[in-house]
């Protein structure tokens, strides 16, 4: 039983295994997919509010000019302060080696899911210098290059304004500034925008295109390890048909009489030498109990209740030994053979039995009935 296991479980693994690994890799790649396109949501997520945040700061800062309003430079503050965590990211993870654990903080200060922290930090670092994100990153530093020159001017207008009262000359100059700004900084941003926009759009496209191909380069080798397993099988087949078709020659040309039945005691198949022993025709005894062809006669018979098959399945009429009986056939003759039976087995299990009869009047041995012999049952 062990052997059986042991040789069984490496031709079953090297029958399924590129089908395991065909699995393992769509769904390895399925993995890594959803995890940039994750990462690419979680940049565009974060450049929407770096978006919001620089039009809020102006926004407040500009109604800070003119109301000096302590309140509203703390409504500016947290305003830039998301913008701020963008440029404080993209420094800290342009450092070598980067500053990871500054790159998560500022993830979290702009305002981004935790649970995108690892993905966004992961893909700049991978994809850092991939076309399109390498574009909306120039684009993103040259945004931060003019909130940098915003919170300049909010510091010192709020220098100014707490230690001294402003004057409309101050006042104006500090708004054109922010207006100034404003107008150079708007194009900046919308223009990563759409390069941020575009690069996500490729990555998505690209993805798609390797999931396909990849997709379609598992299904070819589906294939072709299917046809070779096909082919193994004919193979197994026609080889098995072979040896068949041998052992069906060998059967019908050897001079015993050859009889298989199965596990009930049904005919299911008969050599020419048994039809000819039993004067009967195969495809006439096909199905029919073995009793119908012959009567065993054994003078030494009891009524013990088994049957020849019954004898057969227990050993009882092995090879190796002698077994001289003598049947009747329904015709009345009779004639002395030499009998050996053996079960047949098939994955361990009893499927039928095989009945060898050697007729011994073919060598001269002829035996007459006596009287007072019975019948065995069969």
């Amino acid at each position: 039983m062990n052997q059986t296991r042991t040789l069984g479980t490496p031709r079953l693994l090297g029958i399924v295994w590129p089908f395991i690994a065909v699995v393992l890799f769509q769904a390895l790649l399925g993995g890594v997919s959803l995890y940039v396109l994750s990462a690419v949501r979680g940049y565009v997520a974060g450049e929407s509010l770096w978006s919001k945040g620089q039009k809020d700061a102006i926004y407040y800062l500009n109604l800070y000019a003119d109301s000096g309003d302590e309140e509203i430079f703390h409504k500016f503050q947290n305003a830039i302060a998301v913008p701020q965590g963008g440029h404080e990211l993209r420094v800290a993870l342009d450092l070598q080696p980067p500053n990871i654990e500054a790159a998560r903080a500022a993830i979290l200060k702009g305002g981004n899911h935790p649970d995108d922290v690892s993905s966004l930090i992961w893909l700049y670092l991978n994809f850092r210098h991939f076309s399109y994100l390498e574009k909306a990153i120039d684009l993103w530093t040259v945004g931060d290059s003019y909130l940098v020159k915003l919170d300049d001017v909010a510091r010192d207008m709020h220098q100014h304004i707490a230690a001294r009262p402003t004057s409309d000359v101050d006042i104006q100059r500090w708004k054109e500034q922010i207006f100034a700004i404003n107008d150079e900084v708007t194009p900046a941003a919308k223009a990563f925008s759409d390069a941020l926009g575009e690069g996500s759009r490729v990555i998505l496209r690209l993805l798609l295109v390797i999931n396909l191909a990849t997709a379609l380069g598992l299904i070819a080798l589906a294939l072709m390890r299917t046809h070779k397993l096909l082919k193994q099988r004919h193979a197994f087949a026609d080889a098995l048909q072979l040896e068949k078709d041998r052992a069906q020659i060998t059967l019908q040309s050897i001079g015993d009489a050859v009889i298989t039945t199965d596990v009930a005691g049904a005919i299911a198949y008969m050599n020419p030498a048994a039809e000819a022993l039993t004067h009967w025709k195969a495809e006439q005894a096909t199905g029919l109990p073995l009793a119908a062809l012959f009567n065993l006669l054994d003078e030494n018979a009891q009524t013990d209740g088994f049957t020849l098959i019954e004898r057969i399945l227990s050993g009882q009429l092995s090879g190796g030994s002698e077994h001289s009986k003598l049947i009747q056939r329904l015709d009345g003759s009779t004639v002395s053979v030499t009998l050996v039976g053996a079960p047949i087995r098939n994955a361990g299990k009893v499927s039928g039995t095989v009945l060898v009869l050697h007729d011994m009047t073919r060598s001269g041995n002829t035996s007459p009935i006596c009287p007072g012999r019975r019948p065995t049952t069969l």
